[in-house]
This record gives C-alpha cells, structure tokens and sequence, in this order.
C-alpha cells in the first residue's frame, strides 16, 4: 500500500466531549505541493553515574507532530477560521477584521490522500500567516502550521490513521 496524493483536508470544531470533531468542512483548494506530515526527532538525556563512563538510563521524549499546508483559495471565513478576527457584513459588503493579538485556535482536522492512509487529529492548535504574492505568477496564500496535542478526552490518541477505502 501507498500513500500518495490528497483528496482533501477538512477542519471543524472539536467534539464537546474533547474528542474528534464530526462537523468538518474544506476551507479551500490545497496549493500544490505544500501538505507535509512531518515528526521532529525525539529528545534524550542520559544520565551517567560517577562510577561508569556508559549511561545507567537514557529518557526519552518524542518530537512533536507537525502537519503543513497552505490554502490557495481562501474566503472571509477560512481568514476568520484560522486567523481569528472577525468578519462583518455579508455578500459583496463583507469584510474581514484582524484580531488585535493572537488568538489560540485548536480544531479538529482529517487529512485524507487520494489513496493509502487518511489521517485524524482530534485536537490540532493552528497556527496561520498570509503569505501573498500580488504577480501574474503568484498567489495570496494562508500557509497553516498545525501541532498535534493530547486530546482533552481521555484514552483518544493524538493522531490516528486508517487506510482509505476506494468508492
């Protein structure tokens, strides 16, 4: 089995109970290329006794889990869903207003290929930026940075993942 491709990448609230949200939507077309699961490496620390040059116990702690991907078609909303801020008005008269400070955004996310293994974060904390390019060659881009944390409800992993049944 391989995994390769994206069909899509929905976002929602959590549950309320702490577990994986069952609302989730698109916020947007995914730009090429840009939707990465990466893992930073885990961090030991030896301990060494003053007898023996070898550690007598090493702890481990795992790297954090990173998901990446940057919307190419963004609307009033997918601002205010991963940005904050608030937007007013409707139709052709809305705007969007930048928050005053950062806000802490969590959602849940499910990241899903074309085929192999689709993804579930229960509880992911979004970071976002604007990243645009006002060219014929380039575009406005909101580029999500996504840490997965414990879920608040108890015995859910961080991230699961399921092999994507063809329809």
């Amino acid at each position: 089995m391989y995994t390769i491709g994206l069909s899509s990448i929905t976002i929602g609230a959590i549950a309320s109970d702490g577990g994986m949200g069952t609302t989730l939507a698109s916020l947007g077309y995914t730009f090429r290329d840009t939707c990465k699961l990466t893992q930073e490496d885990s961090q030991s620390t030896e301990f060494y006794a003053e007898e023996v040059d070898d550690p007598v116990f090493i702890m481990d702690v795992a790297g954090k889990t990173l998901f990446n991907f940057s919307i190419m078609n963004p609307e009033l909303t997918t601002l205010q869903s991963l940005l904050g801020g608030t937007v007013t008005g409707t139709g052709d008269a809305a705007k969007w207003a930048a928050p005053a400070t950062i806000p802490i955004i969590e959602k849940s996310v499910k990241i899903t290929p074309q085929q192999g293994l689709a993804f579930e974060i229960p509880r992911m904390k979004i970071v976002a930026k604007i990243n645009g390019e006002f060219s014929k060659k380039g575009l406005l881009l909101i580029e999500v940075t996504g840490t997965a944390l414990v879920p608040t409800k108890a015995g859910v992993a961080k991230f699961t993942a399921y092999k994507v049944v063809a329809a």
